[in-house]
């Protein structure tokens, strides 16, 4: 199956001329693999707090529904720890990643639980994200080789910057969902744009785009983050980042199954 994911990828390059958006070619000597690891670390160092506030849209809900939270994340440690801040009747579920292994602790009935990898895939606080793609369980560096397509002179959303155009294949025995990912990544800035998700038959099922991009530091950040399911009409989830912190020092406790009881 992972053999038509790659000719997959050659209609995809195929339909961008098709479609008169026609890609340029990349530099020569650089590698899909070095883009990846800039746009990484653009959003993740090996330590990150995140504070975001994320809206859910949906028709089968009579008003958007808002959850704040707070992640704390240890890259080479494949560790994170998020608590949610709001609404009051979700305050302090928390969520603990010990790779491979995440824990669930829900305050109201006072319940802790291991989600098991079948239900990684399921959705996050009721949004269009996973629990994967909040924890990140599977690895976007380690799981997929990285092609690069070439370069897009006007993305979609962002005609002003310049963008590769990179086709992530996942491995043949990665534990992911998705038959291929395809990110557009400024050129300039190494920062995410633009996500497409497939599954193994090539359909798109998702689109992840990033907005309010502004400086950090030395990284150009993305504020703002929206994903939308293709396959479902009036669906999508927006996440604010409301404070992001690089390389800062984590609290041991903060990675024990004791913190998911504890109080803020």
């Amino acid at each position: 199956m992972r053999r038509g994911v790659a000719i997959a990828g050659v209609v995809f390059a195929w339909a961008f001329a098709a479609s008169g958006a026609e890609l340029e070619p990349a530099p020569e000597g650089l590698t899909g693999r070095e883009i990846a690891e800039r746009a990484e670390d653009t959003l993740y160092s090996a330590t990150t707090f995140m504070a975001a506030e994320m809206t859910v849209v949906s028709p089968r809900l009579t008003s958007d529904r808002v959850v704040a939270f707070e992640n704390w994340d240890d890259r080479p440690g494949k560790r994170s720890f998020i608590r949610i801040t709001k609404p009051t009747k979700d305050a302090d579920t928390t969520f603990l990643k010990l790779h491979p292994n995440l824990w669930m602790h829900v305050p109201r009935v006072e319940r802790t639980m291991r989600i098991p990898p079948s239900m990684m895939l399921q959705s996050w606080m009721g949004s269009d994200f996973t629990n994967d793609d909040l924890v990140r369980e599977s690895s976007a560096l380690d799981d997929y080789d990285h092609d690069l397509l070439g370069i897009d002179p006007a993305p979609e959303g962002h005609p002003d910057r310049r963008a590769y155009v990179l086709e992530y294949r996942p491995h043949e025995d990665a534990p992911v969902v998705w038959g291929k990912i395809v990110m557009w990544i400024d050129v300039e800035r190494g920062t995410p744009l633009r996500q497409e998700f497939f599954d193994e038959d090539g359909e798109k099922l998702r689109l992840m785009e990033f907005a309010d991009i502004a400086p950090i530091g030395d990284r150009h950040y993305p504020r703002r983050w929206r994903m939308r399911p293709l396959d479902k009409e009036g669906h999508e989830t927006r996440i604010e980042i409301r404070d992001v912190r690089f390389d800062v020092e984590l609290d041991e406790q903060t990675f024990t199954k004791r913190a998911l009881t504890r109080k803020r």
